[in-house]
């Protein structure tokens, strides 16, 4: 996704590829404890490092979106939790990227007993 020039002294441009995008998400998603997985497909990622490779980040023009599916801790109030991760996500990547986020869904697929 590039990001529109501003400063006319400015000579090229920027772009940021999804897999950036999708680690920067990650980084938000690794420290909210509640989640215990992502699931991509078929594939349950467990280990933390690895969350961005089950975030979807979608670009289309100047509108980008991402899209999560996680297992979280049984007892966690499920409004709470896709709030936190909703701001989280878009103001990391706003703050890191210069990019605008227009959505972040978050779709809960499964619990898990606290251990």
């Amino acid at each position: 996704m590039n990001q529109p020039d501003k400063d006319s002294n400015c000579v090229g441009k920027l772009t940021v590829s999804q897999q950036v995008i999708s680690k920067i998400a990650g980084m938000a998603v690794q420290e909210t404890e509640a989640v215990q997985a992502l699931v991509e497909g078929s594939t349950k990622r467990k280990k933390r490092e690895e969350f961005y490779k089950a975030i979807k980040v979608k670009i289309s023009g100047s509108e980008l979106s991402v899209q999560l599916f996680p297992i979280i801790t049984l007892g966690t109030p499920l409004h709470q939790l896709a709030q936190l991760l909703q701001q989280s996500i878009k103001s990391r990547i706003e703050k890191l990227t210069g990019l605008q986020v227009t959505d972040v869904n978050v779709t809960v697929v499964g619990v898990v007993a606290a251990q």
